[in-house]
C-alpha cells in the first residue's frame, strides 16, 4: 500500500480518525502539510495512493470534523459528495461534539457514577 503521511502532533486520549474518498487521483505531500498546518488539533493526515481515501486524525476535544471538511473542499482535497458521505459526516460531527462535551467536562464523568443534578 503506497501512502503519502504527514505526521503531526502526539495522540491524545480523544484522538479520533477518519476515513473518506475524493474526487482527486493523487495529492502532493506540500499540500497535504499545508493544510495540516491550518489546523491546531489536526495530528495525522495520509492519502493512501491505491485507493485515493484520505486518512485524517485529529484530537475531537480541540477540532471537528465539520471545521476540516470545508477546508479539504477549499484545498482541492474535497470528498465526493454522495449520500454516504453526508450520513458519515453528519455521525462524525455528532460523536465529535460528544467527544468536546466530555473533555471539556468539569469534573470528568464516571462510567459507574449517576450524575449530580
Amino acid at each position: 500500500m503506497s501512502q503519502t503521511t504527514h505526521q503531526g502532533s502526539t495522540p491524545t486520549e480523544y484522538t479520533v480518525s477518519r476515513v473518506m474518498r475524493i474526487g482527486a487521483s493523487e495529492v502532493s505531500e506540500d499540500a497535504l502539510r499545508e493544510f495540516e498546518g491550518q489546523f491546531p488539533g489536526m495530528l495525522r493526515l495520509a492519502f493512501d495512493t491505491q485507493t485515493g481515501n484520505p486518512t485524517i486524525a485529529y484530537d475531537a476535544a480541540k477540532l471537528a470534523f465539520s471545521q476540516i471538511l470545508p477546508r479539504l473542499a477549499e484545498a482541492g482535497i474535497g470528498p465526493v459528495d454522495t449520500w454516504w458521505l453526508r450520513l458519515k459526516a453528519a455521525w462524525y460531527g455528532f460523536t465529535d461534539r460528544n467527544t468536546a462535551s466530555q473533555a471539556h467536562a468539569k469534573p470528568k464523568g464516571c462510567c459507574n457514577r449517576i450524575p449530580g443534578a
